[in-house]
């Protein structure tokens, strides 16, 4: 194996984690809200939880990365 075709590989892994990470926060922004509607007031402090995770994983990977990527539309 040419050192120039692993390393084109280890890019592409790297692409494909940092946008299937994108998909996963914005997912995960979704479901956050769906469970402060759904639960009731003992619950919501997971649905924060999961809110406030989600925006650290799509402001470090951008929202704009996991939808050029996947070729959403």
């Amino acid at each position: 194996m040419d050192a120039d075709s692993y390393f084109t590989k280890v890019v592409e892994g790297y692409e494909f984690l940092i946008a299937f990470l994108s998909l996963i926060g914005f997912i995960g922004i979704l479901v956050g809200f769906a469970m402060l509607l759904v639960l009731g007031r003992y619950n919501r402090s997971n649905a924060f939880k999961i809110i406030i995770i989600s925006i650290i994983i799509l402001s470090l990977t951008g929202l704009a990365t996991g939808i050029n990527y996947f070729h959403i539309e």
